[in-house]
């Protein structure tokens, strides 16, 4: 009897909880309700067009008994990729409003996004294949990013020229590489795969360590003058 009114009063209790998270966290069920939504919209799509094996391709894991290593570098550099946007935009969400680099760390997390969502879910690929001149597209595309990289080393030059910018610029220069030989015909299929794809994981390394480094040094600014002005 008793652990049956403990059990009610901790349920009891877990009402007003719950209401002060969510009240501190008030796109919790936003985002739950969202991907709830998404869910069933997916689901009874595939039951009324009966493609249910196409639901199923959606969360198949990229895994072969014969080859386990199958994407294993390709994994890797899209951790790299989200280990770099997060640093970036955690970095913005803790710098005060009136900080001056403040801008700049959202425009980066955004336009890493942008980069990072185009590699994951192969858009320009799908671009390419749905249009009959394939390579045509992606140089079209290349060349949309490489403007918006230039305007945006342009409009954060100076907050840049103030850091180490060799990672990021090594990054940037290794990414065109790696476009320039994506669309042009190698005969050997392993020499393209090293060059695309090793020249733009070595480019997400350099990223990630510089913007790791210059939010690392950001943040520590802004704490040791709280502190020194707290004192």
């Amino acid at each position: 009897m008793k652990l049956e009114i403990t059990g009610i009063r901790n349920l009891k209790s877990l009402i007003p909880i719950s209401r002060k998270h969510l009240r501190k966290i008030p796109w919790l069920i936003t985002l739950n309700l969202l991907a709830i939504i998404a869910l069933i919209v997916l689901g009874s799509y595939a039951k009324i067009q009966g493609k249910g094996r196409g639901l199923i391709s959606l969360f198949s894991d990229p895994f072969s008994s014969h080859y386990y290593y199958l994407g294993w570098l390709t994994g890797v550099s899209e951790i790299i990729w989200c280990v770099a946007i997060a640093v970036c935009l955690f970095t913005f969400t803790l710098l005060p409003k009136s900080h001056r680099k403040k801008v700049f760390f959202l425009a980066s997390g955004l336009l890493m996004t942008l980069l990072y969502i185009d590699d994951r879910f192969r858009l320009t690929l799908i671009m390419a294949a749905v249009f009959s001149s394939f390579n045509h597209v992606k140089i079209t595309i290349y060349l949309i990013y490489g403007s918006l990289i230039v305007a945006y080393g342009r409009k954060f030059w100076s907050v840049i020229a103030r850091t180490p910018y060799l990672p990021l610029i090594a990054a940037f220069v290794l990414f065109g590489f790696s476009s320039a030989i994506d669309i042009t015909p190698l005969p050997n299929k392993a020499a393209h795969a090293m060059l695309e794809d090793g020249s733009k994981l070595i480019g997400l390394i350099n990223l990630t360590i510089y913007f790791w480094y210059v939010c690392y040094c950001e943040i520590t600014r802004v704490l040791q003058k709280g502190i020194s002005s707290s004192s």
